[in-house]
């Protein structure tokens, strides 16, 4: 069964591609977070010898922030994928270092929409104003009329 959503011809309206955008930039926040996050504690680990870490905080805020990341990704894969797929993708999340590749995947999806939809997407996502910079299907100043 073909999806409407891989035709050619379908376009997102402006205001779906906005909250894709948006969603994304917050997956990719929250992977930089979780990558600071145990980079510096990996950091202070080494810079401090003879000392036993303290994972508690680290832990805690990982859960919190992988929360956050499910609950963008449950959105993110709502609007690109379905129901079924948001479901699944958000439990996924929650899988102790399965979650962070989750949360690239989903990014890696919600840039080839957008890029299919003629948006620019750099390193940290699309910018919201680059939605409406882009240029339409439907504007040609050649269609002769």
């Amino acid at each position: 069964m073909d999806d409407e959503f891989d035709r050619p011809s379908f376009e997102r309206p402006v205001a779906e591609l906005k909250r894709v955008a948006r969603y994304q930039r917050w997956l990719i926040a929250v992977v930089l977070a979780q990558l600071t996050l145990w980079g510096g504690f990996i950091a202070l680990t080494v810079l401090s010898p003879g000392r036993e870490p303290d994972v508690q905080f680290p832990v805690i805020l990982t859960f919190i922030l992988g929360c956050v990341g499910g609950i963008y990704v449950f959105l993110l894969s709502w609007e690109l994928r379905g129901a079924f797929a948001a479901f699944v993708f958000g439990l996924a999340t929650t899988i102790p270092c399965m979650g962070l590749l989750i949360l690239t995947l989903v990014s890696g999806y919600a840039t080839a929409e957008l890029r299919k939809h003629g948006v620019k997407v750099g390193m940290f996502g699309a910018r919201v104003a680059a939605i409406d910079e882009r240029p339409s299907l439907y504007d040609d100043d050649d269609a002769g009329w």
